[in-house]
């Protein structure tokens, strides 16, 4: 290769070098703050206990999870909670349906608008319960609210402002302005 052949070649070589060192450097899109890290559309999700046992199903149009923040917002969620008692060896059947929840720390579910709970298993002296907001530790298998809170049993409609109950030992505490009517219908 003589001198005249490689000077196109030595320029061509010259000016990638320099567009190299020049070229602006790519902007990547930033992130919103608080990005989802996963979004899923009819969500049907199964938990199970240390034994094996299933112990909760949640099911959802809608799950968007937030890593950083440890939390999964659900839109139209239903989740079902199993109750196994070793001394019967009976399961009871919990349902609970909101418009939205939110689950922190893969434990406390957090229910709101038209939170309905419902006895699938037909076997406790509640049967239903109706609130506008109901938290849900999972683990423990505890419900609670501070709102206005209405639940039926057999042959009773009972009334109250904020509640505990542990579905376990079937404990239900009214804190306030308790009402209670006792329905006198044949079954």
């Amino acid at each position: 290769m003589n001198k005249r052949q490689s000077i196109p070649f030595v320029l061509l070589l010259a000016a990638f070098l320099l567009w190299l060192y020049f070229k602006p450097e790519a902007v990547l899109p930033e992130l919103p703050e608080h990005h989802p890290s996963y979004i899923a559309n009819n969500v049907n999700n199964t938990h199970f206990d240390k034994t094996g046992l299933i112990s909760h199903k949640i099911f959802a149009d809608k799950a968007t999870s937030f890593t950083e923040k440890n939390i999964t917002v659900f839109e139209k969620p239903k989740v079902i909670v199993y109750i196994y008692n070793e001394e019967t060896d009976d399961t009871t059947v919990w349902q609970v349906t909101s418009e939205d929840a939110v689950l922190h720390e893969q434990n406390r579910l957090e229910l709101e608008n038209n939170v309905f709970l419902k006895n699938l298993s037909l076997d406790q002296l509640v049967q239903s319960m109706a609130t506008e907001k109901l938290t849900v530790l999972l683990d423990q298998n505890e419900i609670s609210s501070d709102l206005f809170v209405t639940w039926l049993g057999p042959q009773m409609k009972q009334q109250g402002v904020g509640m505990w109950a542990s579905l376990v030992t079937e404990e239900l505490i009214v804190k306030d302005q308790i009402k209670t009517v006792y329905l006198n219908e044949k079954k």
